[in-house]
């Protein structure tokens, strides 16, 4: 063996951190208030603003803003891609909008009581038929069935369309593709949203319920921190999740099989909208006010092990958990600087489940060498090691430092004044403990030397 070999070990404190704190953006400059709001993309919004007869595209990032005339008063609006349908049901007016172009395609004289995107167009509900237009605004299939009445009782995932029926308990789900429409699951309460997560799966909420149902009518119901309001809404999440938004209880969380996140926010006024998985839009037009909730997951890198394999060899082992399942390619990998502005990047191959390992050859080099494990997700969350350091000469390993710091990882300002928030309270509580401590000792003591007093007085 190597006289120098040796593993270090370091177990990594860095928990997944979810961002459950609003960021507060630019409010879009409209002088009218919306009444329905959709995202086509992360960064754009479409509004509908029936007092001005228009629709408003908004780009959060630049804060442009266009407005798209219309023949009718829009009180509602969906996004799909690079379209948009904004309807009035008391007009019975729609309109099927190019987002690119900013022009209004086609209208159409039709009754629209709600509307859903799916991958090649809308499926919208005139109050007695499902009419699902194509993508060329044509009306590709036409069923006459009821809906609960709600746009939150659909939900459209490739070509499976699944709704709640007039009696607010049956879930249907219909093949846009070929019309059938089948009945799948009735539960025991109101179904108050409905969320496709595939065309074999949907999730369901209602008062004091989140689940799953399976296209075969299997049920799998979630673990509840607490007995959710009958004014729950759900938004896809990544890996497979749902983001949930009590509108009572004023909660925002996030949810699946394996876990749960929330927290109460108070802005949670007004319209909501997810622009992409694991992220929603609020705005509040009384207040004037946007928001942006991202509920992504930073990745952790949990443990690193560092081992000197040979005289010039460094073995990097880690484990890293990726729970949002959005490791960018390429990653993790192990970077060894040299402090004079020669580097390299080792990629770590995958050996079991979380685990990685990496052999990092260092026969190259000349010097005091820095290594550290770096991982980097989707959303450009970044979380890396702390550096071990090792000493080469001549390209043999002569010194090598043991690790001892924990990792590290690049966080918003949000998230560290969440850090702090946590710290606080942690502080709060373990003050109190001491004080409920110190008065226990006291009142023990002073009970102790009243029975030694009354011990005393008893003798003659």
């Amino acid at each position: 063996m190597h006289p120098l070999s040796h593993v270090t070990l370091a177990a990594l404190l860095v928990l997944s951190a979810i961002i459950i704190y609003p960021q507060q953006l630019a409010y879009p400059p409209i002088g009218t208030s919306p009444t329905s709001v959709s995202s086509p993309g992360t960064n754009a919004l479409v509004l509908a603003l029936p007092a001005e007869r228009s629709v408003a595209l908004y780009e959060v990032g630049t804060g442009s803003l266009w407005r798209i005339g219309l023949g009718f008063q829009a009180e509602g609006v969906v996004a799909s891609g690079d379209r948009s349908i904004a309807y009035s049901r008391i007009q019975q007016k729609a309109a099927v909008i190019d987002l690119r172009s900013r022009t209004a395609l086609k209208e159409l004289e039709m009754r629209v009581e709600a509307a859903w995107p799916y991958n090649q167009g809308f499926v919208v509900h005139d109050g007695t038929r499902l009419i699902v237009l194509g993508p060329e605004n044509e009306i590709v299939r036409s069923v006459r069935i009821g809906y609960a009445g709600s746009p939150w009782s659909g939900s459209a995932f490739g070509n499976s369309f699944w709704f709640v029926g007039e009696d607010l308990t049956t879930l249907y789900v219909l093949n846009i593709v070929s019309g059938e429409v089948k009945q799948v699951y009735k539960h025991n309460d109101k179904i108050t949203s409905v969320l496709a997560l595939s065309e074999n799966r949907v999730a369901i909420s209602s008062k004091g319920y989140i689940g799953i149902i399976g296209a075969d009518g299997s049920r799998k119901d979630l673990k509840l921190p607490y007995s959710v309001s009958e004014l729950t809404r759900l938004f896809p999440a990544k890996a497979g999740r749902m983001v949930f938004v009590d509108e009572i209880h004023k909660v925002v969380g996030i949810i699946g099989e394996d876990l749960v996140e929330y927290r109460v926010v108070e802005e949670l006024a007004g319209l909501i909208t997810s622009p992409a998985p694991s992220k929603l839009y609020v705005i509040d037009p009384s207040a004037s006010k946007l928001y942006l909730f991202d509920l992504t997951f930073e990745p952790e890198i949990r443990e690193v092990r560092f081992s000197v394999t040979s005289k010039s060899t460094v073995r990097v082992e880690a484990a890293v958990v990726d729970a949002d399942r959005d490791v960018e390619s390429g990653y993790p990998h192990v970077v060894v600087d040299d402090g004079k502005g020669s580097r390299i990047v080792v990629p770590m191959r995958a050996v079991s489940g979380d685990r990685y390992s990496a052999d990092v050859d260092l026969s190259s080099f000349n010097g005091k060498l820095s290594l550290r494990v770096v991982v980097r997700d989707e959303e450009g969350h970044i979380v890396e090691s702390k550096a071990y350091e090792v000493t080469v000469d001549e390209g043999e390993i002569r010194t090598a430092t043991a690790l001892t710091v924990t990792a590290t990882a690049n966080t918003s300002p949000t998230q560290g004044a969440a850090g702090v928030q946590q710290f606080l309270l942690l502080s709060v509580e373990l003050l109190f403990f001491l004080i409920l401590m110190g008065a226990l000792v006291l009142f023990a003591l002073r009970a102790r030397r009243t029975g030694r007093g009354r011990s005393r007085r008893r003798k003659p």
